[in-house]
């Protein structure tokens, strides 16, 4: 039930951020949900299903944008791979962490997405992006950093239906 939890979280996430958010931006800028999700579950569950659904989760949004394809998926699943990786080094109940984690992932994750755009010819300004874009972007994204991360808490207590009476 986690591994569908996690799925039904980052479909949802594709199709807000998709739509929904897409009409509710910010001087121009919007929320990059899928970070969040992705950064939460690495977080949470370790560096496989982190970098698993950063792939996952990047290349449908890449898919269904029509940006760059492959760019986002790069960069969400090494950000996956990293909050993964270090979520055991860190002390995992303080109040503060997922906040602070999804700050500085979604800056990591803009920055190396930003690199992958350019290194394929997107000419976009660096300095001035990192400014107005990936800065704000990681502000953003701590808004939704604790609704997200106690919903995904949430549909990880849903007990499974039938089957062994194990949970996965």
């Amino acid at each position: 039930m986690k591994r569908l939890s996690i799925v039904a979280a980052m479909i949802a996430a594709v199709i807000l951020q998709s739509t929904v958010c897409s009409f509710v931006c910010w001087k121009g800028l919007k929320p990059d949900l899928v970070t969040v999700i992705v950064i939460l579950t690495g977080l949470t569950h370790g560096l496989v299903p982190g970098c698993a659904m950063g792939f996952i989760g990047g290349f449908i949004l890449d898919y269904f944008t029509g940006r760059l394809l492959g760019a986002a998926a790069l960069s969400k699943m090494a950000i996956g791979a990293l909050s993964g990786w270090i979520a055991p080094k860190i002390f995992g109940d303080h109040l503060l962490i997922p906040p602070t984690a999804v700050l500085v992932g979604t800056w990591l994750e803009q920055s190396i997405y930003l690199l992958l755009v350019n290194a394929f010819g997107g000419g976009l300004p660096v300095l001035r992006s990192l400014w107005t874009i990936v800065l704000p972007v990681g502000l953003l994204n701590v808004i939704f950093a604790f609704p997200v991360y106690y919903l995904l808490l949430t549909l990880e207590q849903i007990p499974s239906q039938g089957g062994t009476g194990e949970d996965g």
